[in-house]
């Protein structure tokens, strides 16, 4: 039987970038530091576990032009995580992390004009 093959995981800038935002919103505006610290961990050990192996079990991102470009979606209790895939070297990127409820376009569509 064939072993599964482990994926590399790397965050994106945009995505270091979302995390941190949303790790200081919860630490400083809401003044829970402990749960920005759990928020963040847990968060970096969902993305491990689940898309370090199998990462095109979760969907496309079903609007156009991302859906073309790759980008998936895979979704945690409250937030959830744009990601693309390079099967030929074995990596997931980690293109955004955004709160349930955002307009995940409106983001993809900000990081794209950042490019």
């Amino acid at each position: 039987m064939d072993e599964i093959q482990r994926y590399k995981i790397i965050y994106t800038e945009t995505a270091t970038c979302d995390m941190e935002e949303k790790a200081d919103y919860i630490s400083l505006q809401l003044q829970e530091p402990i749960l920005a610290e759990r928020w963040y961990l847990n968060l970096r050990a969902d993305i491990q576990q689940n898309l370090s192996f199998l990462p095109f079990k979760y969907p496309a991102y079903p609007v156009e032009p991302w859906a073309s470009r790759g980008i998936r979606m895979f979704s945690t209790s409250n937030d959830v995580i744009l990601y693309s895939v390079d099967d030929t070297v074995k990596t997931v990127y980690i293109r955004g992390v955004c709160t349930k409820g955002r307009d995940l376009t409106a983001h993809l569509e900000e990081q794209d004009s950042l490019k």
